[in-house]
């Protein structure tokens, strides 16, 4: 498959996951998108959870599909960053499937459960690796591709998701209603992030073609 519409895959990824968002917090009784998680749109037992863990698993495999295009351009011998940038986005792009569908979160007031145990896992782990990607490929085709401009933006990325991020816990013990903000903030910044990344690297395959 040509690289380049693989890389379409980072384009997608955000757009669907997108439609998640404001598709659920449509059809979802009583949902507020500034006090409620993501994750509670596929709750276990969620009377909508097949049709937006559906779009989950389509933006996760986007994701995929994306990080694959990337580790076979840019091999380890080539850039170790952005290989490495490349396989956490894949790995991200799994557990984002698996928290997305297979382990759901738990309803509130109920007994934790293995899935929803894995979810918890999952994501925090997810939070960690997209941490480590953004710096990674920020410094990784600045070196490549001399990308000044996205190094910076990549910096202010990482920025913003660690000072929200990291507010989320005073959120939570301050019993403060603004929890779905916050993580919006954070998750939205990252997928813009990944659809800017992904747009630079079809316009860089469109501009060798025409050469």
């Amino acid at each position: 498959m040509d690289r380049k519409f693989m890389y379409y895959g980072g384009i997608l990824s955000p757009i669907f996951f997108v439609l998640v968002d404001i598709i659920g917090g449509m059809i979802t009784p009583d949902y507020s998108r500034i006090i409620n998680a993501v994750s509670e749109l596929t709750q276990a037992g969620s009377e909508n959870i097949y049709l937006l863990s559906s779009l989950f698993f389509i933006s996760a495999v986007m994701g995929i599909v994306f990080g694959i295009g990337i580790v076979t351009e840019f091999s380890y011998s080539r850039s170790k960053l952005i290989f490495s940038g490349g396989i956490l986005i894949i790995i991200n792009g799994i557990f984002s499937g698996l928290t997305g569908t297979i382990f759901p979160m738990d309803l509130f007031n109920v007994d934790i459960t293995f899935a929803g145990t894995m979810h918890i896992i999952l994501t925090a782990l997810n939070a960690l690796m997209i941490m480590l990607l953004i710096p990674m490929m920020g410094i990784g085709f600045y070196r490549e591709r001399q990308w000044v401009s996205f190094r910076l933006y990549s910096i202010i990325t990482l920025l913003i998701i660690v000072i929200f991020g990291g507010s989320t816990p005073l959120l939570m013990m301050n019993d403060i209603g603004l929890l779905g903000l916050f993580e919006r903030i954070v998750i939205y910044s990252y997928l813009l992030w990944f659809f800017v990344l992904a747009f630079k690297l079809i316009r860089d395959h469109q501009a060798m073609e025409m050469q």
